[in-house]
């Protein structure tokens, strides 16, 4: 199995003796984006950086999930839980509705400690 430098870096945000999969977090997942959603609720509704912010997640290797695949669009054609959340997380970010982020942040975090946590941490 091929890993990568990315998801090395990834795993030290989760502490080895983390056994509750509901304490994992987006932060843990995709510490980049969920720092950038983060400060987002902070820019204006009509900014640049919400723009750029907004292509980069119509980009399906450099969006949340992508950033969880390490970088990789894979997923779009291999996991189709992940290609949804990663349209939702796009279409909750255009249309400014971070309950709605809040919600897929914790779908997401959820499903990757279901479905691909044990795979790319091994």
């Amino acid at each position: 199995m091929v890993t990568s430098s990315h998801m090395q870096i990834k795993k030290s945000y989760v502490s080895d003796d983390m056994q509750d999969q509901e304490s994992l977090t987006l932060y843990a997942v995709s510490p980049l984006w969920a720092r950038r959603l983060e400060e987002s609720k902070l820019f204006p509704l009509l900014s640049l950086r919400r723009l750029h912010l907004y292509l980069e997640l119509r980009d399906a290797s450099k969006c949340v999930v992508g950033e969880a695949h390490g970088f990789s669009s894979s997923y779009v054609y291999s996991c189709k839980s992940c290609s949804k959340i990663s349209w939702e997380f796009m279409f909750y970010f255009m249309i400014h509705s971070y309950s709605k982020l809040e919600v897929t942040e914790k779908e997401f975090a959820r499903h990757w400690s279901e479905k691909h946590l044990h795979v790319c941490w091994q």
